[in-house]
């Protein structure tokens, strides 16, 4: 799946980028507790991922490629099943940092 980006919604407030067949939308919207990384069909309210990113901002472009790089092998016509199976753990409001080393594919710390 790869995404181009077109003008903001009112899901997708900041980067809104839709799929090839404008079958999936992917984005950023500003809310009170930080920013929030949203998926779902397009047209529709988000409902695959949203999570809130916080306001660490520079985690916002890393944590979008990371996720943008896991879809890249998932089909359009894949169902929100399909894609909740890579991020099992995004759903609304969860705390990303506890699955940051997975998504970003971080090497683990040594604990010495």
């Amino acid at each position: 799946m790869t995404f181009s980006r077109v003008e903001p919604s009112s899901d997708y407030r900041a980067l809104r980028l839709l799929s090839e067949t404008g079958r999936w939308e992917i984005g950023l919207s500003p809310y009170q507790y930080g920013v929030r990384l949203r998926m779902g069909l397009a047209g529709r309210p988000p409902s695959v991922i949203d999570f809130c990113l916080g306001y660490e901002t520079e985690i916002y472009s890393p944590i979008l490629l990371a996720v943008m790089k896991r879809l890249e092998g998932v089909a359009e016509s894949a169902a929100a099943q399909e894609i909740d199976e890579l991020f099992p753990w995004a759903g609304t409001r969860p705390d990303p940092a506890v699955h940051l080393k997975e998504l970003l594919n971080l090497p683990e710390k040594d604990s010495q």
